[in-house]
């Protein structure tokens, strides 16, 4: 009777909680080499703790081609075995036109630490991508 109450509090300490990635982002990816991309990303915690939501705003410069896109997104980050994966929806162009070229900036990223993530950001390809954790408090 005793290995049976013992059983399910084992089995909860066994499965570790994920990553806590709530708070302020900085993030940036390679795209081509005319073209600069990063932004700012905001992570709120749920009733999940394998489950973020987000804000996030994104800029893409590519004078080269006369572009330039600052773009405010909502969000949601869902961990999966030790990959954070972000899927965005546009809000709001706040510089560039609206277009539907410009597509949602989702990203798939392995969790270094709770301050380091790095993978992809996924539009119309797959480019390198690295999220950091913002230095100092959060008011």
């Amino acid at each position: 009777m005793l290995t049976g109450l013992a059983s399910p509090a084992t089995a909860q300490s066994s499965t570790p909680l994920p990553p806590n990635l709530a708070g302020l982002w900085s993030f940036e990816a390679d795209l081509e080499a005319i073209c600069k991309f990063n932004g700012h990303a905001r992570l709120m915690p749920t009733s999940d703790p394998a489950r973020f939501d987000c804000e996030l705003t994104a800029e893409q410069d590519c004078p080269a081609a006369d572009v330039h896109y600052i773009v405010q997104q909502s969000c949601s980050v869902d961990i999966v075995d030790g990959v954070a994966t972000v899927r965005s929806t546009i809000e709001t162009f706040l510089v560039g036109d609206p277009t539907t070229g410009y597509l949602p900036d989702n990203f798939q990223l392995v969790i270094h630490d709770e301050s380091h993530l790095e993978g992809v950001l996924l539009g119309s390809g797959a480019y390198p991508a690295e999220w950091r954790r913002a230095e100092g408090a959060i008011s």
